[in-house]
């Protein structure tokens, strides 16, 4: 990014240097200084208005008329959006919106708003005018079926029916009406159709209903009715518009029926209708007679409504589509002035002296080039005096700044997400993108693995261009954020696996084994070394003994011990780093050299024992291995003696007693000096005269500084000792017993490498192994067993341990990092580091 500071090499390691400092210049080059500050993108504001509400800040107007552009522009947005119109990007070249033409935008925002709500209304009003004729049309239908019993054909809008076409098939419809009427009326008993008949005429009403209504309705009718109804209930095949009750709400599309319903009285008529209302029927009129020409007629207003609806959708469209490729632009150039005005409220304008003061955070690399900036532009400007920056002398809590790259930002995100760096200490980022990885692939250590992880992260890089555009979903946008995170994740599986020689758990055998079987196949065969040592990794003859698991148990488990207790002195070699910048002489003397000592002489010496037992070749000195675990604990139960039938080096018990001696020594250096040291300072203090002030208000008779006053002085000092003290004892007790559980826990290290080259093994074994190469079907037969059985592995290895252990890795490795690790030096109780620059309005409209 063009407009972010400048990253040095180092610079991970530890925040940069941050300053703040203070511009002062006349009111009227604000809104300049604020906009140069944003292009310049460096300077993190600091709120001078601090107790103000923020209805009641300078710009607080004008920031709402701003957000009421913003919500219409969002409106047309939306309707872009919902009519599948694109939203073009804005060209990041093209100029930018002067304040004249962004004080315009209001009106004509509010003017394309009106617009397209009302061709949206106009283009609802004429959907719904459709929807109604082609209901209509169904009801005739469903007419038909019951006047004629469906003998009458479909009348097309280009088939007009002749004068005696129609006579005829009116008189036709009422010689057969009441016949069907009363004939299908008959099962309802004779005492209605008495009734029914008696009146001389049939009342109807008909209409169409939805679907999850018209049972409800029809239930309501008899009970009306008392059984003096005959109710027709058709469903239509095609969905038709429901209108709701609020008008701003779209219709929706839900299934429908059409219905008749024939009774008599007027009465029921009015009830009927009622019902209909209340369930959201629509009715409309039917007549016995006429009715080929009111289908003819109502074909004909169909087709011109389509293309009424056509003609306004192709206008709304054409509208929205120029309104979208103006949207983005608008949108940044709102977003801008936003931020413009935000950072404006956080000034202070002295009205008097016609100056405004911001103060803010900035690089101290940075400095000078702010100053320039500032200078530049106020000669451009003509003003005849140039913009003051002092730098400021604070107290303050100092922004950390860890300038980052797509490359690091990942393994950043994964610290900043257990806690931002305190500003001036070590930053666990810089090592985790060695050491994650690592841990990562101690875990996951296989080639062909490593290999499919690789050609994710592989795609992943490849199209990030692309993929940067697109709007991802959350579990999407996290694993292409941590693309180079998988990357070097699958280097070093891939690594480990070579180290472990195995590619999805199959031996490689790149060189040749140092290791010769003797005997005959299928018996007990002796094994003969050559005396060599296999060029990388381990032999593959391991892979074939009998004792293999205890070999690889033996060596992950001790190789675990190894690289936690490296990475653990490391993290304290990194409190060290902190101590000496921070000048905490105290911390370095009685924080950092007891804890170093403590845990060096004992977990130390026992990396010093795994790499002296390695080194020691014991069948060619006929001696057994003596256990480390029965070592260490005889250091603490027997000091002094030592119990084990061989020795791994002479006077082994002497230097056990000593380091012995040294861990006992060191826990109570690191409980009792820093409490002591405090409270001979408190002494010290309250020892010192008082100032001249305060003696003043002694003379005075101030109760400030009487009795109570000296009281609750000494109440805080004994606060203040109470708290290092408890502290002091919570840090010790923590970092003792924490040394024995964090070792314990980079076994973690040898469980979950052990489970994945089991689980592999498993696949390979009972899949590969027994269905595929076991099978004795012939040729065709066989094949299709390879094939079926590897399909069956793949997707096992994809989703076991692709997926599942590759997860359970990412976590353990990510706990070893945040507790193990980072808990012996980093707080992560630190402020980032937000400057404000136009340069990430971008991000901002993504989110």
């Amino acid at each position: 990014d063009a407009s972010a500071p400048t990253c040095h090499m180092g610079s991970l390691f530890r925040s940069h240097a941050m300053t703040m400092v203070q511009i002062i210049d006349h009111n009227d080059g604000a809104r300049e200084v604020v906009e140069l500050l944003g292009e310049l993108g460096v300077m993190q504001l600091v709120d001078l208005n601090a107790g103000t509400m923020g209805n009641r800040r300078t710009f607080s107007d004008d920031l709402r008329r701003n957000d009421a552009v913003m919500k219409r522009l969002e409106f047309l947005e939306r309707a872009c959006e919902a009519a599948g119109v694109p939203v073009r990007l804005r060209d990041e070249h093209a100029p930018l919106m002067s304040r004249t033409q962004l004080a315009g935008l209001d009106g004509e925002l509010r003017s394309l708003e009106r617009e397209i709500a009302d061709m949206k209304a106009e283009e609802r009003r004429v959907l719904l005018v459709a929807n109604g004729l082609r209901e209509n049309l169904h009801l005739l239908r469903l007419g038909a079926t019951v006047y004629d019993g469906g003998t009458e054909a479909v009348v097309e809008a280009e088939a007009w029916p002749t004068p005696s076409d129609i006579e005829l098939a009116e008189e036709r419809r009422s010689s057969s009406l009441r016949e069907g009427l009363l004939q299908q009326a008959g099962t309802t008993g004779a005492g209605a159709v008495g009734r029914m008949d008696a009146g001389g005429m049939l009342n109807l009403v008909a209409g169409v209903i939805s679907r999850s209504n018209a049972h409800q309705f029809e239930r309501l009718a008899h009970r009306l009715s008392r059984g003096n109804c005959m109710v027709y209930n058709e469903p239509i095949d095609e969905p038709l518009l429901l209108a709701s009750r609020d008008p701003r709400e779209e219709p929706a599309a839900v299934p429908k029926n059409a219905f008749l319903v024939f009774f008599s009285g007027e009465v029921l008529r009015a009830k009927l209708l009622k019902v209909a209302g209340h369930l959201s029927a629509t009715i409309y009129p039917l007549h016995e007679t006429g009715r080929l020409v009111a289908e003819s007629r109502i074909r004909r207003q169909l087709a011109e409504v389509q293309q009424v609806i056509a003609a306004t959708q192709a206008k709304l469209r054409d509208m929205l589509g120029s309104i979208g490729a103006s949207c983005d632009a608008w949108k940044y150039a709102l977003l801008r002035e936003q931020a413009t005005l935000h950072s404006l409220n956080l000034l202070s304008f002295d009205i008097k002296r016609a100056v405004f003061v911001a103060e803010g955070w900035l690089p101290t690399a940075e400095l000078e080039k702010v100053r320039t900036a500032l200078s530049l532009a106020a000669r451009k400007a003509g003003r005849g005096s140039s913009t003051i920056v002092n730098v400021l002398e604070t107290s303050a809590t100092h922004p950390t700044f860890l300038p980052t790259s797509d490359f690091t930002s990942g393994f950043q995100g994964l610290v900043n997400t257990y806690g931002t760096p305190r500003y001036g200490e070590v930053n666990p980022g810089c090592f985790a993108i060695v050491l994650f990885p690592f841990l990562f692939g101690i875990m996951f250590g296989d080639l062909g693995h490593g290999l499919l992880l690789l050609l994710l992260a592989g795609y992943l890089i490849r199209n990030e261009a692309a993929m940067k555009k697109q709007q991802l979903d959350d579990i999407m946008s996290m694993v292409f954020g941590g693309r180079y995170v998988l990357l070097l994740n699958a280097i070093c599986a891939m690594y480990v696996g070579l180290i472990y020689n195995e590619c999805f758990s199959v031996p490689l055998g790149l060189f040749d084994s140092v290791y010769t079987l003797q005997g005959v196949q299928g018996t007990d065969m002796e094994v003969q070394w050559n005396g060599g040592v296999y060029p990388f990794g381990v032999d593959p003859a391991w892979q074939r003994a009998g004792n293999k698991m205890t070999f690889f148990n033996s060596y992950k488990m001790k190789v675990s011990i190894v690289f936690g207790v490296a990475q653990m002195t490391l993290g304290l070699c990194c409190s060290l780093v902190n101590h000496i910048y921070y000048k905490d002489r105290r911390s370095i003397w009685f924080g950092f050299v007891p804890e170093i000592c403590f845990f060096l002489s004992i977990f130390g010496y026992l990396v010093f024992m795994i790499f002296a037992k390695w080194a020691t070749d014991w069948v060619g000195e006929a001696k057994r291995p003596p256990s480390l675990l029965n070592t260490l604990i005889a250091m603490f139960m027997s000091p002094g003696s030592y119990k084990e039938e061989d020795r791994i080096f002479a006077g082994q018990e002497h230097v056990q007693l000593l380091l012995l001696l040294i861990a006992f020594i060191s826990v109570p250096l690191l409980l009792l000096p820093k409490p002591i040291l405090a409270y001979l300072d408190m002494k010290k203090k309250a020892a010192q005269p008082l100032p001249r002030s305060e003696l003043d208000a002694v003379a005075e008779g101030s109760p400030a500084a009487g009795p109570s006053g000296e009281a609750e002085g000494e109440e805080q000092e004994g606060d203040g000792l109470a708290d290092v003290v408890v502290h002091q004892v919570i840090h010790t007790i923590e970092f003792v017993l924490g040394s024995i559980s964090n070792t314990a826990s980079y076994l973690r290290l040898w469980a979950l490498s052990l489970a994945h080259s089991q689980l592999s093994e498993l696949f390979w074994d009972k899949v590969m192994v027994a269905q595929a190469f076991g099978s004795k079907l012939p040729a065709p037969l066989h094949a299709a067993v390879v094939f079926f059985a590897f399909a069956v592995w793949f997707i096992l290895n994809l989703g076991v341990l692709m997926v599942m252990e590759n997860l359970s890795s990412f976590l353990h490795a990510l706990r070893l990092q945040w507790v193990e690790f980072q808990n012996k030096f980093y707080h992560g109780d630190g402020v980032m580091y937000k400057p404000f620059a136009y340069a990430k309005l971008g991000a901002a409209r993504d989110e």
